[in-house]
């Protein structure tokens, strides 16, 4: 598919990472040039807090300008997100989401929808999001989020992801690159209002890695045939590296 300009972050199932996978897709899309449009459609507003380092003063909307990347406009008002040329949604974990928010935005074969897993519950979440889009032929992304591989429990999850993008029925794919969690770098990313690959040594983290990868994949499109993106054999630049691919996947 081409480069997409409408992208939703959900589950049905919280603690998943939504607003994690939002924000530093924001950042990142950003930074690249593209002028998108966050929009926290949560109640609790934890993308904007978030972005304006816990200092949102309830402004529906606010623009963030740094230089030498695009304006990033966030905003809990959905009259104002709805229509902007580059759309990416932070949506609440309830069943009816989709619901509400195909009510007014259309989900189509153009739409990206990215479903993060952390968790035996939310991959039962996952299966119900992927089948409620199915009519619509959106394309489904389903990413290891918070997820070491090293942990029993974890590639459990990631087995299950696995077979359920075997199943045709579904048409999902898997992002075959676990993102591990990291609470210390994360949560000061957060207290920062930044990405976590802007903090110092952070970005040389698994987890800084990881997002990177993850949202340079996002930006070229989600290619299959670069799923994860990875650094050719005798080259220094790109994404990750094939180790770090058998690391946190394979």
């Amino acid at each position: 598919m081409d480069k997409p300009s409408e992208i939703l972050v959900h589950n049905h199932k919280g603690g998943t990472g939504k607003t994690m996978l939002s924000v530093h897709l924001a950042h990142y899309l950003a930074r690249q040039g593209q002028e998108w449009c966050l929009w926290d459609a949560d109640q609790q507003g934890n993308a904007m807090s978030w972005i304006t380092e816990f200092q949102w003063d309830g402004a529906p909307t606010i623009r963030l300008s740094d230089e030498g990347q695009a304006e990033l406009i966030a905003t809990v008002d959905e009259e104002d997100a709805i229509g902007r040329d580059r759309l990416l949604v932070d949506t609440p974990p309830s069943e009816n989401t989709i619901e509400k928010v195909s009510s007014g935005i259309e989900i189509s074969p153009e739409t990206l929808l990215i479903c993060p897993v952390s968790g035996r519950l939310s991959v039962d979440g996952a299966v119900k999001v992927t089948e409620e889009v199915a009519s619509s032929g959106c394309r489904v992304l389903l990413v290891a989020n918070l997820t070491d591989p090293k942990e029993t429990h974890a590639r459990e999850e990631i087995h299950a992801l696995e077979e359920m993008t075997a199943l045709k029925e579904l048409n999902a794919e898997a992002f075959q690159l676990a993102i591990p969690r990291n609470d210390k770098y994360m949560r000061e990313a957060e207290e920062k209002g930044i990405p976590i690959w802007d903090l110092p040594h952070s970005g040389q983290t698994y987890t800084g890695k990881a997002l990177r990868a993850f949202c340079e994949w996002v930006y070229r499109g989600a290619p299959p045939e670069e799923n994860p993106p990875t650094t050719p054999a005798g080259e220094k630049g790109g994404p990750i590296s094939q180790e770090l691919k058998e690391r946190l996947w394979s």
